[in-house]
């Protein structure tokens, strides 16, 4: 798994909150590679709420095991307690990328 398409699979998600792409974040926190993990981790923090009902499901399921899910669902946390205005900047970031 590729960094592209990690941040691919962000960008879908967090625009429309689609379950295929949510599924290659949640894969993308189990990879071996660490700034594949970091990124997908990032991208789900960034989605929020949404994100934290993916990271319970797969929880759920047994897709992913509390050790992975834990710090980002703690991630997640943090960045809903973030100022608005530091959130919305980079909210407004990320509704500029396109996937090319």
């Amino acid at each position: 798994m590729d960094t592209n398409y990690v941040l691919a699979c962000g960008i879908v998600w967090y625009k429309t909150a689609d379950e295929e792409a949510g599924s290659g974040l949640v894969e993308a926190l189990q990879a071996p590679d660490p700034l594949v993990h970091l990124l997908a981790q990032a991208l789900l923090a960034e989605a929020g709420e949404e994100s934290m009902r993916l990271l319970e499901s797969a929880l759920a399921q047994g897709a992913l095991c509390p050790q992975i899910a834990g710090p980002c669902m703690a991630e997640i946390l943090l960045s809903l307690r973030a100022p608005q205005t530091s959130r919305q900047k980079v909210q407004e970031r990320l509704t500029d990328l396109s996937v090319c």
